[in-house]
């Protein structure tokens, strides 16, 4: 149940706004193109451009070429991998009348290769690499994650280099590309926020092009002109418009001369950049739109014009949309959410390059009469000058606001990819200039930005479902980005932490086990974390078939309520403590029959996080009104689903496969059964489910951070160890049918976008001699994104899903796992998916896997794996999960041997005996009578 939402992490805009990330691949040789010629015009120029130093700002080192590239180097070598993120300025803001969704197809076009670079998809794979992609309104980006070595670095580089000016795209391959766009496309439709916000910003932008949807008009995707696709890549792809981060561990001195060598013999266009001049008027009155589509839940949106983010009253608009959202202490939550007027509220203000937006959403509850809501949201945000901001919401959002940018500095590649945004303002520089002018707020700031444009002539209302002296909301201009940080110097760097690679033998070296006398299992990997931080992961086994049957969902229900108020503290003190301990802690019971508990800490606040943690689980109160809270907000998501395809699909699959009895805690639960069983919930019930189920007594612990492993296990065992239910545990285990042939193929009204599960039961566990090859035989054919079968046949050939894939989910003890399919198709293509799907089974059937790929998925898992140890709170994670299945860290090395020694014979056989099945089951939701209605 809890939530956050980070100012400069801008996590909701990339859900609904942002292109999804993509891996597109080319799937032929590449040909000449229009713009090739640029590499080779540069050469023959002798342009071989010397780095030049511009300066340093908390750590990252930036450089310019004579070409125009500005290069920003922010080295981490405690991380044993490397990001290279490219940014473009160039987004949907710079697309002309018919060529909306240009920027974010041509992103799509950029994974075909380049005149040297042809097979990229394949490399990726190959070398493990975690790479993707984004298209939004002022820029694009495109990044490697990969483990750290010169090779990785420089083939990453080369390849950014090469695609910059030698794209290699055909009309052929983007006629097909323009289909998986389109079901993109679809896929966003079905989508109620997300479609209400675009209508919201098209009717409250009149000439700017924010008013367009970076996904574009289905029409000019399908139509525009590969000619003029070519030019909008030659016009704005140029050294000059772009930003190159690379961050992480490498050397530095190497990868100057690899950007020199690469990057600095690219021309410099003899075109000047063209400048945005367009700017939209003072909205002189308030407009509303109306979405009227199928769904059961109404939602409510308001939002006003505001600066951008350059402007002077922009931190205070940031910390005023914290103070309405917090999901704690928001005005919203207090005077709309807990209420029951309604059962979900949040706020958006983006940072953006040109004058912005501060959108309010509000989703109502099933039945209810939105004009309720409406008024009572309307009064709430315009009304500030009746119940004027107060010196402690400034400081309370202040503080949450810059807890949450803290976290994100301490991980250099994070703020690499992070840095791609505030380079699309104008500067990197700009995301600590801002920090600094956050923390300068006042509580008199807040008011003034809130009467000034929170103002009803300045609104546009949302729905899904003359003034004689108008009030205008002026916005004056920013000054120029240069004028903001010609004096800037930053702070100093985060501390950082030390070079000391997670591998096996080194944390074997390291590792420290303690036994609780109450049963419990520590593992405790001392290490110096970047910025102090401390790493703990808990996961608490708890209860029984008996203790759990009729109790499902309070169990699931009651770890959010652990944030909602205890013996000594409120709702809003909670939060308040968190922020002021820079501390992150989540308490989960979505898993029945375990609590879980992850703490992220500073370490100077280690000691008082500790404390805290163990007074939130001493005594919550599950207040009635706070139950009644979390229970609408989840009976709200359930009501939701009742016509979501992918929800549809999802559960009828797990409706099929579930072998459980009616009655038992893990059998399958319709949703009216659900509701059912939440509307039962009583704060008595709660209260006893809790008590018979909060025990440390067979806990799984795992710590990484710069601690004396005996004395913090102790500390911990002193605080937790008390909590002792004394109810008998035993592990209940998903068990799965053997099910075939099921065809279901469930109708979904005027939903633009429908979605296939395949599955089917594996008898098969994570220790049996087939594992290793069972899961490179699916890491093949569905498993490698878009290097796998799967997705060159239906993505990539055939054009029919944006995505698809494959899967397995397999216990490390029990012989109870699944095999499962997804794609998401247009209706009228789901069948065309599910005949490429048999047809591409067949094929491994009768001509098995290549060597070649075989070697590929080797390399490709190994690596991986590496690139997801680098990371410390998997590795927390990771010590508390051995403890719990009793493996050490030596089947790790194990495991990758038997990866290493598999042969095509062992791979193929495991496809055949796993995967294919003599008869599908087929679980699929979508409007399939439209689409017949229109063939």
């Amino acid at each position: 149940m809890k939530k956050t939402y980070s100012t400069f992490t801008f996590p909701l805009s990339k859900k609904l706004l942002i292109s999804s990330a993509l891996l597109a691949l080319a799937s032929c040789a590449a040909i000449e193109s229009g713009n090739s010629s640029n590499t080779t015009e540069a050469t023959s120029a002798k342009q071989t451009g010397n780095l030049e130093f511009v300066r340093n700002v908390e750590g990252i080192d930036e450089y310019s070429l004579p070409n125009g590239l500005k290069v920003l180097l922010y080295p981490d070598p405690a991380q044993p991998k490397t990001l290279v993120n490219i940014t473009y300025r160039v987004g949907s803001v710079h697309e002309h009348y018919g060529e909306t969704g240009m920027a974010h197809l041509l992103e799509h076009m950029l994974f075909k290769g380049s005149t040297n670079y042809k097979d990229i998809d394949k490399e990726f794979n190959k070398r493990g690499m975690r790479v993707n992609a984004t298209t939004w309104l002022d820029r694009t980006n495109y990044f490697e994650l990969f483990e750290a070595n010169d090779e990785n670095l420089e083939w990453a580089l080369g390849m950014e280099a090469d695609r910059m000016v030698n794209a290699t795209f055909t009309a052929e391959q983007l006629e097909s590309e323009m289909t998986v766009v389109r079901n993109e496309m679809e896929r966003g439709e079905n989508n109620p926020f997300r479609i209400l916000m675009a209508r919201m910003d098209s009717t409250s932008y009149l000439w700017h092009n924010y008013a367009n949807s970076t996904i574009g008009a289905r029409s000019d995707v399908e139509n525009f002109p590969f000619p003029r696709l070519r030019e909008f890549y030659k016009k704005h792809y140029r050294p000059d418009n772009a930003v190159l981060t690379v961050a992480g561990r490498f050397d530095k001195e190497k990868t100057m001369a690899l950007i020199k060598e690469k990057f600095g013999v690219l021309a410099k266009p003899e075109a000047p950049i063209e400048p945005l001049y367009t700017v939209e008027p003072t909205q002189d009155g308030e407009r509303v739109v109306n979405l009227r589509r199928t769904g059961e839940v109404p939602i409510i949106g308001v939002q006003y014009h505001v600066p951008s983010a350059l402007h002077k009253d922009t931190p205070a608009v940031q910390v005023l949309t914290r103070i309405f959202s917090d999901q704690a202490r928001g005005r919203l939550q207090k005077e709309l959410v807990e209420p029951g007027l309604a059962s979900g509220q949040w706020v958006l203000s983006f940072l953006r390059k040109e004058p912005s937006m501060f959108t309010v959403l509000t989703q109502g509850i099933k039945g209810q009469d939105y004009t309720e809501l409406e008024k009572s949201l309307l009064a709430q945000v315009e009304q500030v000058a009746a119940k004027k901001i107060t010196e402690k919401e400034v400081e309370e959002a202040k503080a949450a606001i810059l807890k949450e940018t803290e976290e994100g500095l301490r991980n250099v590649t994070s703020v690499g990819m992070e840095l791609s945004e505030f380079i699309a303002m104008g500067d990197y520089r700009y995301i600590f200039y801002f920090r600094d002018l956050v923390e300068k707020v006042t509580a008199e700031d807040v008011q003034m930005v809130a009467e000034k444009y929170l103002v009803q002539s300045n609104r546009t209302i949302g729905r899904f479902i003359p003034t004689k002296d108008p009030v205008r909301a002026e916005i004056t201009q920013a000054e120029s980005i240069d004028e903001l940080l010609k004096d800037y110097k930053g702070r100093e760097a985060i501390e950082a932490g030390e070079v000391y690679d997670n591998t096996v033998p080194n944390i074997q070296a390291r590792l420290q086990k303690f036994n609780w006398s109450t049963g419990a299992e520590v593992s405790i990997y001392p290490k110096k974390l970047r910025g102090g931080e401390v790493q703990i992961s808990m996961t608490l086994p708890t209860g029984n078939v008996n203790s759990l049957k009729g109790y499902e969902q309070d169990f699931k229900l009651m770890g959010g309520l652990l944030y909602s108020g205890n013996a000594k503290y409120s709702k809003s003190e909670i939060a308040s403590k968190m922020d002021e301990l820079k501390a992150s802690i989540n308490i989960s019971t979505n898993t029945l029959g375990e609590i879980n508990v992850g703490i992220k800490a500073v370490k100077e606040n280690l000691t008082e996080t500790l404390d805290f943690v163990a007074e939130m689980l001493a005594t919550p109160e599950f207040a009635p009104t706070e139950i009644d809270i979390d229970r609408q907000a989840v009976i709200t998501g359930k009501e939701s689903n009742r016509n979501e395809p992918a929800a549809i699909a999802v559960a009828t699959l797990r409706k099929s496969l579930n072998a459980h009895k009616k009655g038992h805690p893990l059998a399958f639960q319709s949703i009216d059964e659900e509701i059912a069983a939440l509307n039962r919930i009583t704060q008595a019930r709660l209260k006893k489910v809790y008590k018979q189920h909060l025990t440390f007594e067979h806990a799984h612990i795992g710590v990484v951070g710069d601690v004396d492993a005996a004395a913090f296990s102790a500390q911990l065992e002193k605080r937790f160890a008390g909590f002792n239910s004394g109810t008998d545990y035993e592990k209940m285990h998903t068990k799965y049918a053997d099910v075939q042939g099921v065809d279901s193929w469930i109708e979904t009204p005027d939903k633009a976008n429908s979605t296939l599960f395949i599955g089917h039961r594996l008898d098969l566990n994570q220790q049996h001699p087939d594992y290793h090859a069972a899961i490179t035989a699916n890491h093949i054919f569905g498993g490698s994104g878009f290097a796998s079968r799967l997705m060159q046949r239906i993505r990539v050939k055939e054009g029919y899903s944006y995505g698809t894939g494959s899967g397995m989910q397999l216990d490390f003890h029990e012989r109870f796992g699944i095999y499962y399919m997804r794609a998401i198709a247009a209706p009228e293509n789901m069948k065309k998916v599910v005949v490429a799907y048999n047809e591409e089974v067949e094929k491994v059937l009768s001509e098995g896997f290549t060597q070649t790929e075989l070697d590929n998925a080797i390399e490709g898992q190994l690596k991986s794996l590496r690139v997801s140890w680098s990371s410390d709170s998997y590795i927390a994670g990771l010590l508390k999960n051995n403890t719990e299945l009793n493996r050490d860290l030596e089947w790790y090395n194990e495991y990758e041997q038997k990866i290493r020694s598999l042969t095509l014979e062992e791979v193929n056989a495991a496809f055949k005996k796993y995967i294919a099945t003599d008869e599908l089951n087929i679980f699929t939701a979508g409007d399939f009578a439209k689409a017949a209605e229109k063939s």
